[in-house]
């Protein structure tokens, strides 16, 4: 039996959807002067092919991923009311709130208040997981997606989204981050948040050929002195290019404070 309710928002958030506000959606499909976003752009923007998709707004019940559904409401910007009731109709259940690290709790609130009232550059905090516990609204100019509270290697080496933001997506972005990545598996070999993290990653068919790749580096955080470029919402196809200047705060020495810069600005102090 099909679901007219789950149809009728799923178009609807079609319709209304601003692809300006998809970063690297001009350099992926061409600047599109009609308003919203087809089918076949929200699927292939999800990773899966028309038809999947398709079958999900036509309201058929079928077998749909978790990882799916999610792509499929931050690629259309679906309300917390509108997700709620796709969620329901399609899985029989309401959705899981998203993982929150234990290390939020020892945040401190000064601490807090710094990163969450910046204004000048995009700031935020992650622990040894790359679950993010704070960030300023300079970040959502940077990395949209971290509204949703997810984690910062499963965004960036799982996430279809994610591969048409990020220019030269596997040698600037992948390769570096899974070699952070195995290097934190080999420190914390206990932690079960940050294994069920590595299974994410491992169990995307592209980012596991890439785990045991020869040709990883050898780094364990971003080198601010190597620039990576990425698309940015309402800069239509532009390619910015920016660094990462990450520190570690005492009180919480198992994370990483991450300041995102524009590489000009950098250069130019």
């Amino acid at each position: 039996m099909q679901s007219l309710i789950v149809t009728r928002i799923l178009q609807q958030a079609r319709a209304r959807r601003s692809t300006s506000d998809i970063p690297g959606f001009d350099a992926a499909f061409g600047a599109r002067r009609a308003p919203g976003i087809t089918q076949d752009q929200t699927a292939r923007l999800a990773g899966v092919s028309r038809r999947w998709y398709n079958s999900l707004e036509a309201g058929r019940p079928a077998n749909y991923s978790d990882s799916f559904l999610q792509a499929v409401r931050r690629i259309l910007d679906l309300n917390d009311e509108e997700w709620d009731i796709v969620y329901r109709v399609t899985r029989g259940h309401a959705p899981a709130a998203a993982p929150v690290s234990h290390l939020s709790a020892l945040l401190p609130d000064p601490m807090r208040a710094f990163i969450e009232e910046s204004r000048t550059w995009a700031l935020y905090l992650n622990d040894h997981r790359w679950d993010v516990l704070a960030y300023n609204a300079k970040t959502l100019e940077y990395f949209p997606w971290m509204r949703y509270g997810l984690n910062v290697m499963e965004w960036a080496l799982t996430w279809p989204e994610a591969r048409t933001q990020l220019v030269n997506w596997k040698d600037e972005w992948a390769l570096p981050m899974i070699a952070q990545l195995r290097v934190h598996a080999e420190q914390w070999r206990n932690d079960e948040r940050l294994r069920v993290v590595i299974e994410t990653v491992r169990a995307d068919p592209t980012a596991r050929k890439l785990w045991d790749a020869p040709d990883l580096p050898t780094i364990t955080h971003p080198a601010s002195n190597q620039p990576r470029r990425l698309y940015l919402a309402r800069q239509g196809g532009e390619e910015f290019s920016i660094r990462f200047i990450a520190g570690t705060p005492s009180e919480l020495p198992s994370c990483r404070m991450m300041a995102v810069t524009p590489a000009t600005a950098v250069s130019s102090i």
